[in-house]
């Protein structure tokens, strides 16, 4: 592995080089500013200023905005550490699959950061965070497709199965929950909600599983 990784940040129409030393000072810098901005957000508190983030991280302000000038480019910081825990499911059966991911999503949709930014987009009333959110879930749910091409190469579901249609069907349900009721689902209404959606799009052919 590379000492120096480089890479580019855009901020509105600029770029800027990005050096971080792996492993090094930079990389714990990173996570300390990442993990700063997830306690604010933790607290509900989205519309933070930079100048609270490198309080809360412990790290000198100027650090903080010449790397993170906008709070904006704080939550794309926080967000590779927020989203890291989800996985795709890869149980070998569409049902089961679609289970998992139901059950990770209704968990993942009930932490206090995550329902923060849900309400604060569905608010509208920060768009450049809203962007940033949206840019950084595009290729999550591009992974999670996956569940449905595997099962699809399985002849598990029916030929003409697209991918959104399924996340958006197991994922508004939850969102609702979450953001307009300010509840975690339940998990039988969870387990309904997966098999539901499983039903909806099965070819009526069952997986063997793995051995």
């Amino acid at each position: 592995m590379l000492d120096v990784e480089q890479s580019t940040r855009t901020t509105g129409s600029s770029e800027r080089p990005t050096r971080y030393r792996s492993g090094g000072r930079s990389e714990r810098v990173r996570h300390d500013v990442a993990e700063a901005v997830l306690a604010l957000m933790r607290e509900g508190r989205v519309g933070f200023s930079v100048a609270e983030v490198a309080e809360r991280a412990g790290v000198h302000r100027t650090t903080v905005y010449r790397w993170w000038p906008t709070p904006a480019d704080l939550v794309r910081e926080a967000l590779t550490i927020h989203t890291a825990r989800l996985v795709v499911p890869d149980t070998g059966k569409w049902e089961d699959d679609i289970r998992a991911l139901a059950f990770q999503l209704a968990d993942f949709f009930s932490d206090p950061v995550e329902m923060a930014m849900n309400v604060t987009m569905a608010g509208g009333t920060q768009p450049d965070v809203d962007m940033v959110v949206i840019e950084h879930w595009m290729p999550v749910f591009r992974e999670f497709a996956r569940v449905v091409e595997r099962a699809a190469l399985r002849g598990e579901v029916r030929p003409d199965t697209d991918a959104t249609v399924v996340l958006q069907l197991l994922v508004s349900p939850l969102l609702m929950h979450t953001v307009l009721l300010r509840s975690e689902p339940g998990q039988g209404l969870v387990r309904d909600l997966a098999d539901a959606v499983s039903r909806a799009f099965s070819s009526g052919k069952t997986s063997v599983g793995r051995a």
